[in-house]
């Protein structure tokens, strides 16, 4: 297989930026017990909204693979806002137990993106709880 039908078949196996924008802000403001609209709001608002929307700008990179641009499109930021994003949390992953909320997100996240309703039980279920 040459490069580019490789590449080809890497980004028709990715999903929709929508779908993962979706799946991201759904399971992160559940998990922060916001609403997902809290994160896609054109100011910085709370700290906690604050931070909520990097930890899903990063799983939206980490987890799935979209460009610092495309996620800014999504969240209506400055692709430098989301690399400082994802250089936050990453440098977070240090504390034990936001690392462990994060892989719980990442598996979350995961489930609702499979789903063609793009919710369902483990959806609705804190990241907490659905890693345990």
């Amino acid at each position: 297989m040459d490069r580019s039908a490789s590449t080809a078949a890497i980004t028709m196996s990715l999903p929709p930026p929508d779908r993962v924008l979706r799946a991201v802000t759904l399971c992160v403001a559940r998990d922060f017990g916001l609403d997902p609209a809290d994160l896609l709001a054109r100011t910085r608002g709370a700290p906690r909204v604050a931070f909520a929307r990097q930890v899903a700008v990063y799983l939206a990179h980490v987890s799935f693979g979209l460009s610092f641009a495309a996620i800014g499109r999504l969240f209506h930021r400055d692709r430098t806002t989301v690399a400082h994003a994802c250089r936050v949390i990453e440098d977070r992953r240090d504390d034990r137990e936001l690392d462990r909320r994060l892989t719980a997100l990442e598996r979350a996240c995961r489930r609702v993106r499979v789903r063609t309703g793009g919710g369902g039980p483990e959806a609705s279920r804190p990241a907490a709880e659905a890693g345990q």
